[in-house]
């Protein structure tokens, strides 16, 4: 795919800013969450959970540090390539003249993917925490579809935005 000779400035929205803030806050509270609980918690926490939301695997609770490397990992490297959107793959129709609005709508779709899939791990670290202590029996499968319903229509309305511009 074609690109331009030079890199054209975007910058983070507010809303970008906002959606970071919120994303990283919960993440971060839901990771001193499992820290302040860590004591509480078995040798064998629920590792996964079926359709219904139940758990039906456990593992060693120190598979919690692994959800939250998986985290600021994503984190890191989304961040980096939201930071560089001439790095990213556009269509031949790229030019110099609408290369600015390509970059500036791939940025904002970048940080939505990013900052959801931050909230999909807090999510999926706090219910395990929640039902290694007792306090559920189950996932809700309900915030865990909306959260995915979320990424698969910002994607699709990302896609879109980009579609049109000529």
């Amino acid at each position: 795919m074609q690109k331009p000779i030079q890199r054209v400035e975007t910058r983070k929205t507010k809303i970008d800013r906002v959606c970071d803030v919120v994303a990283a806050g919960l993440f971060l509270a839901v990771i001193f969450y499992t820290v302040f609980q860590w004591g509480k918690l078995p040798d064998e926490v629920p590792i996964h959970f079926n359709l219904a939301g139940e758990v039906d695997n456990f593992g060693s609770k120190w598979f919690l540090l692994l959800l939250p490397m998986i985290g600021l990992g994503m984190f890191a490297l989304l961040e980096g390539l939201e930071r560089y959107p001439e790095a990213h793959n556009y269509p031949k129709r790229l030019t110099q003249a609408n290369a600015k609005r390509f970059y500036q709508a791939s940025r904002e779709l970048l940080n939505r993917v990013k900052n959801l899939s931050l909230l999909l791990i807090g999510y999926i670290q706090w219910e395990i925490v929640r039902a290694a202590l007792g306090d559920s029996i189950a996932m809700s499968l309900y915030v865990f579809l909306i959260i995915l319903v979320l990424m698969g229509t910002v994607i699709i309305a990302g896609v879109a935005q980009m579609r049109q511009i000529k």
